[in-house]
């Protein structure tokens, strides 16, 4: 009996440990973080915290764009000297067929290869890219998952090549949201909101998988920890990126939008509007391209800016979500007047990371100050910061 009870009691201490590990170092991808209703719930802003008589136009000091493209890849490396990670990215579009490719340091801003300036993305001011037509690359998601290549030589003649041949796939990832946000190696003046939908990494099990860099071998580093269940390289993929520039720096006039009812379409942006005593109030900020969309929510519904109070203080949530998912961003705002400024802040407070750990999204916080002058011109200044 009492070596039936010693292993018993070990059996339970192994299976609480297993399920530990289970439950804390494996990976367990999720494309939200939040319920949006929980979240948000159902506020609403007094009619006190008003003036004067509306104007009858809307003011919004944010801003979203959503950038064309086809899909995107990365390959993390282990042993090469200068480079730690290879991205692919496609574009099929107006534009035409292209590809960018980004080659990330150890250390350092990540180098930017083009196919054609035509697909350049521009980060911020500082960021620079190099146009190689030369490039050769393969992207394709079959029923068994991955088939990419890519060739290429980068600024110092050295040639870059991978091959990816996934054989066994059978479960699909539903996505998350990428923490490119995180560091340094590529740098952003918006707040980079990229969901990867359906992005999964690459199986180890039935999969061909190669790296030459500089005609050398490199081998491509495996995720120490379980995803979804199965063992794993840090390789993933999405064949439908939806990237998405939330408010980009804002310096000068703040242009006024006429509402048709209770919405305002201004280029690829449609704003959902509560009527409030007469005051137009943001309730929803949508950007949309001809394949996504992606959905900011306010609770209570951003107020009509400059018609507020002398020293009145607004505070509310926000959410995000992108096509069918949300909750995948969320956090906090806050205006405040003072005489002739309203000062704006939003803090992102959620977004998922793959281990126990604080959000990179609480890094960054937007910040603006819009003016109202004499003769009711409305200027903003705005920009994000990254605190530590």
């Amino acid at each position: 009996m009492k070596k039936l009870i010693v292993t018993i009691v070990i059996l339970s201490f192994i299976g609480i440990i297993a399920f530990a590990g289970y439950r804390f170092l494996a990976i367990h991808t999720k494309d939200a973080v939040v319920d949006p209703q929980t979240y948000l719930g159902n506020r609403g802003n007094p009619a006190s915290i008003y003036a004067a008589a509306s104007t009858g136009v809307v003011y919004s000091p944010l801003n979203v764009d959503i950038v064309s493209m086809n899909s995107l890849m990365l390959i993390d490396v282990a042993d090469d000297p200068e480079y730690l990670t290879i991205e692919l990215q496609t574009f099929d579009d107006s534009r035409g067929q292209g590809a960018r490719v980004l080659l990330y340091h150890h250390q350092g801003p990540a180098d930017s290869y083009y196919t054609d300036k035509a697909f350049e993305i521009r980060e911020s001011e500082n960021s620079q890219s190099i146009i190689d037509p030369d490039i050769q690359y393969h992207f394709a998601v079959t029923a068994t998952g991955l088939n990419a290549s890519l060739s290429m030589h980068d600024r110092n003649g050295k040639p870059i090549e991978f091959r990816v041949n996934e054989t066994r796939r059978k479960k699909w990832s539903r996505g998350f949201l990428a923490p490119i946000g995180a560091g340094d190696a590529v740098t952003f003046d918006y707040f980079p909101f990229l969901h990867m939908k359906n992005m999964n990494f690459v199986l180890r099990s039935g999969t061909e998988i190669s790296v030459k860099i500089d005609g050398q071998k490199r081998t491509p580093k495996k995720l120490p920890v379980p995803v979804d269940g199965e063992l794993v390289y840090l390789t993933r993929y999405t064949a439908a990126p939806i990237i998405a520039c939330w408010n980009r720096p804002h310096q000068g006039v703040l242009p006024p939008l006429t509402p048709q009812q209770s919405t305002i379409e201004d280029g690829q942006t449609r704003y959902e509007l509560v009527d409030n005593a007469g005051h137009y109030e943001i309730k929803k900020m949508v950007g949309f391209n001809d394949r996504h969309s992606v959905t900011f929510e306010f609770s209570p519904p951003l107020p009509d800016t400059v018609a507020l109070k002398e020293e009145v203080v607004v505070d509310g949530r926000f959410c995000a979500g992108a096509d069918d998912v949300a909750g995948i961003v969320a956090g906090t705002y806050r205006l405040a007047r003072r005489g002739n400024v309203i000062d704006l802040e939003i803090s992102p407070q959620e977004g998922w990371q793959p281990i126990p750990g604080k959000s990179w999204v609480k890094k960054w916080r937007w910040q603006g100050s819009v003016t109202v002058a004499p003769d009711n011109a409305v200027t903003m200044d705005s920009a994000w910061i990254r605190v530590q």
